[in-house]
C-alpha cells in the first residue's frame, strides 16, 4: 500500500516535472493512447516517458595507475568541457568525488557546483568497503567529507559507494548504512551499471598514440554499451517491479565522455529519455524498496531487490562487461603501442 502511493506522488510529480499529460505512461509501456479509440495500426505505439539521472564517478579523473597524473590545467579542462556538454543538453548531472586525487590549483568542485550539479562523497581514496573493514572505510568517507563541506556552497547529501561494494556481510552493509545515515549521506544508487570505465581507459591509450581506427571503434561501442545499459535497466525494472522506473545511469570522468558524451547524449534524447537530478530520480519508490543483496559484488540496485529464492533472468550487466573484457581488454595496457 505504501508503494501505491509513492508510486502515484513519483507519477504527479513526472506530470509537473516532465509535462507528462497522461500518468499512466509513467507505469507501465504505452499501447495505444487512451484518449484514441481508432489507432492507427501503422504508427508504433510511443515509449513511456522515463526519467534518466547521468552520473559520474571518480572525480576530478580516472586515471588507469599506469598513466601519469594530470596537471591542475588539465583537470579544470576536462572538467569544464565536460560540464558545457551536459548544460548543452539541460542535463543536471552529480559527480562523485575521490579527494585524494585532488590536486593543488584545481578547481574543478567549485565549477561543478557553480553550475548547478549535484556534488557527492565518493571517499577520498575509492577503497572497497567489502575489503577494508567498516571503521577504514568510514574514515575514508570522512576525509572526502572534510574537503567537499570546505569547497562546496552547501553540505554534501550523497555517497556511491566505490565499486558499488556495499560490505559484503549483513552487518558490515548494515553498519555503513546506519553510519552514512548518521552523518547525513543518502546512497546514491544505481541502476543502470556500466563498464564504460574499461572502453575509456583504451581509449586515452589509443588517443595517445594517434591510432584513430581503434579510437572509432571504441566510440561506436561507448554508444552502444551506454544505450544498452539503460535499456536492460528498463527492462530488469520492468522485471522487478512491473513498471518503469527512474534510471541512475553510470559514467566516469573520463576523456571518452568529454570527447564523446554529447553523441551519447543525442543517443538518449532520440530515444526518448528526458534528464533530470538525481532528487528527482531518487524520489521514484523503487528505491525504498528492501535490499535483499549481500555480498562484496558492485550490482546495480534493481539487482539487489531482488528476491533471492526467485529465478531472475540473465544479469546483462554482468554478460556485457565480460564480452568488452573480451573484445577490447587487450587494449588496457599503457605499453600495448611502445614498440610502435
Amino acid at each position: 500500500m505504501l508503494e501505491r502511493q509513492l508510486v502515484a506522488g513519483f507519477v504527479l510529480a513526472a506530470v509537473t516535472v516532465f509535462g507528462c499529460k497522461d500518468p499512466s505512461h509513467s507505469q507501465v509501456p504505452a499501447t495505444t493512447d487512451p484518449a484514441t479509440t481508432d489507432p492507427d495500426p501503422d504508427q508504433p505505439a510511443a515509449d513511456p516517458l522515463v526519467p534518466v539521472h547521468l552520473s559520474f564517478d571518480d572525480a576530478p579523473r580516472m586515471d588507469d595507475p599506469g598513466t601519469p597524473l594530470r596537471d591542475a590545467a588539465e583537470l579544470n579542462r576536462l572538467n569544464d568541457e565536460l560540464i558545457a556538454v551536459l548544460q548543452d543538453h539541460g542535463a543536471n548531472a552529480s559527480v562523485f568525488y575521490n579527494c585524494d586525487r585532488l590536486v593543488p590549483g584545481e578547481r574543478t568542485i567549485e565549477a561543478w557546483d557553480a553550475a548547478g550539479m549535484t556534488v557527492g562523497n565518493h571517499t577520498a581514496s575509492h577503497v572497497n568497503l567489502a575489503e577494508v573493514g567498516l571503521e577504514a572505510w568510514l574514515d575514508d568517507v570522512r576525509r572526502c567529507d572534510l574537503v567537499l563541506r570546505e569547497r562546496l556552497s552547501a553540505p554534501p547529501t550523497w555517497l556511491r559507494y566505490p565499486y558499488l561494494s556495499e560490505g559484503h556481510t549483513p552487518e558490515l552493509r548494515d553498519g555503513a548504512r546506519e553510519a552514512l545515515a548518521a552523518m547525513g549521506y543518502a546512497n546514491a544508487h544505481v541502476t543502470a551499471a556500466t563498464t564504460e570505465w574499461l572502453l575509456a581507459f583504451a581509449y586515452r591509450y589509443a588517443k595517445q598514440a594517434g591510432d584513430t581506427k581503434t579510437q572509432a571503434a571504441l566510440v561506436e561501442a561507448y554508444r552502444a554499451h551506454m544505450l544498452g545499459a539503460v535499456e536492460a535497466a528498463r527492462e530488469l525494472a520492468r522485471f522487478e517491479v512491473e513498471r518503469e522506473t527512474a534510471q541512475v545511469v553510470l559514467f566516469h570522468v573520463n576523456e571518452l565522455a568529454v570527447d564523446h558524451l554529447a553523441t551519447v547524449l543525442d543517443d538518449y534524447e532520440a530515444a526518448g529519455y528526458t534528464f533530470v537530478g538525481i532528487e528527482e530520480a531518487m524520489a521514484d519508490p523503487v528505491f525504498t524498496r528492501e535490499d535483499r543483496y549481500v555480498g562484496g559484488g558492485g550490482i546495480s540496485w534493481l539487482a539487489r531487490i531482488h528476491d533471492p529464492e526467485q529465478p531472475r533472468p540473465p544479469y546483462w550487466f554482468g554478460q556485457e562487461e565480460g564480452r568488452l573484457t573480451e573484445a577490447f581488454g587487450h587494449l588496457l595496457n599503457p605499453n600495448a603501442y611502445a614498440s610502435e
